[in-house]
C-alpha cells in the first residue's frame, strides 16, 4: 500500500541491510516508492510483479513478510528463504485464517507463533478458491446455512441440502461452551482442537427461523446423513440432524477438549513438512490441504 511496512523492515535492517517489496498494481507500487524515497528510505527495491512468485534476484533472505490472506506457503519463498530464516504469512485452515510466524529448519517450516488475523486476499497466480458457500444447490433459502471450504463443491453443497433438511433435534453438549467461539474469543482454540475429525467445517446461518442459527462449528458425516452443530447462539446445547452418529462423535471431542484443559491458539504449534510421513506420530493430526506441503498440529506442552 503506503509502503509504511517496508519502511519498517528497512528500519530495522539499517544502512548494510537491504529489503524488497512488492505489489502486483503498478499505482500501489508507485505510490509506495514515492513515499519511500521522500522518507530517506534507499535500501528498498520496490517492484510490480506477482507476488507469489518472489524475487529470486534477492534471495536467500533472512525474513519474508506476507501482507495478503494467502492460502498456502509458495515453494518460491521457501526456496528464496535461508535456512533459520522466518516468513510470517496469513494462512487459510478449514474457515479461519491465522499469521504463522514459521521458521525453515531442515525439511519442514515449523511455527514460533500463530495469531488470528484478516487480509484482504492474495491475487494473481494463486487467486482465493477457499471461502464459504451456500448449503444447498440451488441455495436452501430456508436454511440460508454457509459452509467454510477449500473450494466450492457444488455436489457437496447439494448432499448437505439434504442432510440438513432431516429430522433435527435439540440436545445438551453437556457442559456450557460460552466464550469458546472464533466470534466470542479470537484466540479460543476450540475449533483448532475439533478439527483433528476431518468431518468437522465452520458454518454460519442467517435464518430467523431454522434450529441452528449464527456461528458454529458442525461435525457432518455425509455417508451417515448425519450432523451435529454447536453455535456461539446457544453454547450448551447442540442441534442434530439425522442420527446420533455425528453427535456421539463430537461429544467425545469436547470431552477431550475438556481434559485437554481448554488450550488457545497460542499454544498450537504447526508444522508445514516438506515430505509426506509415513504416519503422524502421536499427538499431532494432520489438515487436508491443496499444498505443496503437508500440514501438521500439534499442541504445546
Amino acid at each position: 500500500g503506503t509502503g509504511y511496512n517496508a519502511a519498517i523492515l528497512a528500519h530495522v535492517v539499517g544502512e548494510k541491510g537491504s529489503v524488497v517489496t512488492m505489489d502486483i498494481d503498478q499505482d500501489i507500487v508507485d505510490e509506495a516508492a514515492g513515499n519511500l524515497s521522500k522518507a530517506g528510505y534507499d535500501n528498498v527495491k520496490v517492484l510490480c510483479c506477482d507476488g507469489f512468485e518472489g524475487f529470486p534476484g534477492g534471495q536467500p533472505y533472512d525474513r519474508i513478510t506476507v501482507t495478503v490472506g494467502a492460502y498456502d506457503v509458495s515453494p518460491h519463498w521457501v526456496d528464496q528463504l535461508k535456512e533459520g530464516g522466518v516468513m510470517v504469512v496469513p494462512l487459510w485452515f478449514k474457515g479461519f485464517r491465522l499469521s504463522v510466524a514459521l521458521e525453515k529448519r531442515g525439511g519442514e517450516l515449523r511455527s514460533l507463533s500463530a495469531n488470528p488475523c484478516l487480509f484482504i486476499p492474495i491475487r494473481g497466480e494463486r487467486q482465493p478458491t477457499e471461502g464459504y458457500f451456500p448449503i444447498g444447490n440451488p441455495p436452501d433459502e430456508y436454511l440460508q446455512m454457509t459452509i467454510g471450504l477449500e473450494e466450492d463443491d457444488p455436489d457437496l453443497r447439494r448432499v448437505l441440502g439434504h442432510l440438513f433438511n432431516q429430522n433435527v433435534s435439540v440436545r445438551g453438549a453437556g457442559r456450557s461452551l460460552q466464550g469458546q467461539f472464533h466470534t466470542q474469543n479470537l484466540l479460543s482454540g476450540l475449533y483448532t482442537f475439533l478439527t483433528v475429525d476431518p468431518m468437522i467445517f465452520n458454518v454460519y446461518s442467517t435464518s430467523h427461523g431454522g434450529p441452528f442459527r449464527g456461528f458454529g462449528y458442525g461435525l457432518i458425516d455425509v455417508e451417515r446423513m448425519s450432523a451435529a452443530v454447536i453455535s456461539d447462539r446457544d453454547p450448551e446445547r447442540v442441534v442434530v440432524y439425522g442420527d446420533d452418529a455425528a453427535y456421539d462423535r463430537l461429544i467425545d471431542l469436547l470431552d477431550k477438549w475438556d481434559q485437554r484443559g481448554r488450550p488457545s491458539v497460542h499454544d498450537l504449534q504447526i508444522s508445514a513438512l516438506f515430505d509426506a510421513p509415513e504416519s503422524v506420530p502421536d499427538g499431532q493430526w494432520i489438515l487436508a490441504k491443496r499444498s505443496a506441503y503437508t500440514w501438521a498440529f500439534s499442541w504445546g506442552t
